[in-house]
């Protein structure tokens, strides 16, 4: 009995040397998933689900282009497609990395709401990832090189960052998406990437530009960067209370830049000869950022001719962006039937069945915009102005 106490501990330690339990992951099996892009095959009715991966046993003195490694398979339906995948990686794939989803136009166009419901029943997969429609193929832009030679998903991920700064593109996450889901009044936009030549080698690249308008749990249409913006300067959204953008203004024989945001949004129900509208009315404020032509911008006349220039123009903007959403898409972008059934909930009783068809369309929405200049940058410091 004395002998089995001394020899035990030696049995014990000799089984912890021995090797890793099998229950442990091993590293050197494990592949992390940067970018999930999703097709829809409609000949062979399929969905294609591709992965860009990235070896977990990467070091910082390896070079990751040769880790990185893409893997794809097809399905009936997307989770049959991602279980496929399986079978083709040859290592154990890991989800929480991934910071966005490529979705190809054919699986929008398809079925969003299909691909959206997948994501968020998933456990592997992180809710505050990134959804973007990808404009053709999102396999074949997943095998895009970056622009900067950084791993493709490390560069998109940097440029959905970078829209608060201009404004004409809008990224959403998955969690949002799913919760404009429930709106079966209202469509939303969320981010659209297309492929364009860069203008110095001429090669294809990724970038960007305007957004994919999804209604009814499909990819309805996209708006241009300009109508993003118009959504942008609409809608209160707490992602984007400190969005600054761009604009130049044309100021008698030359023009003006701004850099400008929202001070103050107000959305009003109104009726107008018995029918339903809308009054929006926005207060900017800008700086002067550029003016190409000499002017004297320390002069309160001139000043407040900036001002109502460049309240005209952002008001001419707006407009044009509604007629795109009301006449030619035909559908809600600024969540007006939430402010009807919110504050006019009798009145909206009676325009809920006819309001996707026939009101909305049609109704007359009058917009002002208010601009503030508070500042006049180096004009001031130069003690009057350009003259």
């Amino acid at each position: 009995m004395r002998k089995l106490r001394r020899t035990l501990p030696v049995i014990l330690l000799a089984a912890l040397l021995a090797g890793c339990s099998p229950d442990i992951q091993e590293i050197s099996d494990i592949a992390l998933v940067m970018l999930t892009a999703i097709d829809y095959d409609a000949k062979k009715q399929e969905y294609v689900f591709t992965v860009n991966c990235l070896n977990a046993s990467t070091n910082s003195s390896q070079n990751t282009r040769k880790l990185e490694w893409v893997a794809s398979s097809t399905g009936k339906s997307i989770f049959e497609a991602a279980r496929n995948l399986r079978s083709h990686a040859g290592k154990v794939l890991i989800w929480q990395h991934d910071k966005f989803f490529l979705v190809g136009e054919s699986a929008a166009r398809h079925s969003l709401y299909e691909v959206v419901d997948f994501l968020t029943r998933s456990r592997d997969i992180r809710l505050s990832s990134y959804l973007i429609i990808g404009e053709g193929s999102a396999a074949d832009m997943m095998r895009s090189t970056s622009e900067s030679g950084d791993l493709i998903s490390n560069e998109i991920v940097g440029k959905i960052k970078n829209e608060q700064y201009w404004g004409k593109s809008m990224t959403l996450t998955i969690k949002d998406i799913a919760n404009h889901y429930v709106n079966p009044y209202s469509g939303f936009a969320t981010g659209k990437l297309s492929k364009s030549k860069t203008l110095d080698s001429g090669r294809d690249v990724l970038f960007l530009n305007g957004g994919s308008v999804i209604h009814r749990g499909k990819l309805a249409g996209w708006i241009s960067g300009e109508d993003v913006l118009s959504l942008h300067i609409l809608l209160k959204k707490k992602d984007w209370e400190h969005l600054q953008f761009p604009e130049t203004v044309p100021f008698r024989t030359g023009k003006l830049s701004l850099q400008m945001e929202v001070d103050k949004r107000s959305i009003r129900m109104a009726r107008t000869n018995g029918k339903p509208g809308f009054d929006i009315r926005i207060r900017l404020s800008g700086s002067i950022k550029n003016v190409d032509k000499q002017v004297n911008a320390a002069d309160p006349a001139v000043l407040r001719e900036m001002e109502e220039t460049a309240g005209r123009y952002v008001e001419q903007q707006l407009r044009s962006s509604i007629r795109v959403f009301q006449r030619d898409l035909k559908i809600d972008l600024i969540g007006l039937a939430d402010i009807a059934r919110r504050y006019h909930p009798n009145a909206w009783e009676g325009m809920k069945d006819a309001w996707a068809t026939d009101i909305y369309p049609a109704m007359p929405i009058r917009v002002r915009v208010d601009v503030a200049i508070p500042t006049i940058g180096m004009s001031e410091a130069l003690g009057g102005g350009l003259r």
